[in-house]
Order: structure tokens, then sequence, then C-alpha cells
């Protein structure tokens, strides 16, 4: 549970931590998630883990992925929402996704989510009308 007084300072610390991170946005994610079943401790120590790491762009990172808590507490948070086309992956950080991304599968704001790739192969008939060689 976070009180009102621990989200301002929080607020503030990870903005001083990493200033593209505004304190008013920070506020707001951290009332909305206020009822967070983690101690305030804990919950500090995850956003601050998360700030300091250079490839999370994103301040909300930290409520999601469980690398950046606490080994002991780890077990007590909920789990991730499952990624929807590969199972066993949690959504946010799918391994599969992502090398459907780098591979240019798959648009990088569809992981974690189904997508039907467009079929390159299947040959486009215009106009429902059959090939010139057809019944040759």
């Amino acid at each position: 549970m976070i009180t009102e007084n621990q989200a301002k300072a929080l607020a503030s610390l990870l903005h001083e931590i990493r200033p593209r991170w505004s304190a008013p946005a920070m506020l707001k994610l951290l009332e909305k998630n206020h009822t967070h079943p983690a101690p305030f401790a804990d919950i500090a120590a995850a956003a601050v883990s998360a700030a300091r790491d250079p490839l999370i762009d994103t301040p909300g990172a930290f409520l999601h992925d469980q690398r950046f808590w606490p080994q002991e507490t780890r077990k007590h948070l909920p789990r991730p929402a499952p990624c929807q086309d590969h199972i066993g992956e949690p959504a946010h950080q799918c391994r599969c996704c992502n090398a459907d991304y780098k591979a240019g599968i798959r648009p990088m704001d569809m992981i974690g989510r189904h997508y039907d790739p467009p079929n390159i192969y299947e040959p486009h008939i215009e106009d429902n009308k059959a090939p010139a060689n057809a019944g040759a």
C-alpha cells in the first residue's frame, strides 16, 4: 500500500534519477497503483532499479516486470498477463514476440498481443478472375 506522502517522495526521487520521467506522471502512476500488495520499501526498490536500467523507457515497467523486485517479494506478486500468442511467456516481455519483431515479422506494438501477419505467399487474384493460363 502506498500513501500519498510516499508516492510524492518516490515520484520526486524517480524524476531525479530519470529526468524524462516527470514527477506528476509518476505520481499519477503511483496513485493509480496505490493498492499494490507489496510493502512500500519493495515498491521503492523495484522502481529505483527500473529507473537505473537504461533499457527501460516507460516508468510503469517496474510494476509488471518482476526482475526489478527483491527475490522475496516476487513470490507474492500477481503473475503477469500471458502472451496471447505464446504459451508460458509474459505479455510485457515475450521472448518469442521480441524475436518476431527483430526478424521484421511483428510490429513493436503487437508484442504480447495476438497478431496475424499478412500472408505474403498467397497469390492475389484480381477481381476474382481466373488467371489467363487457367485450364491450359
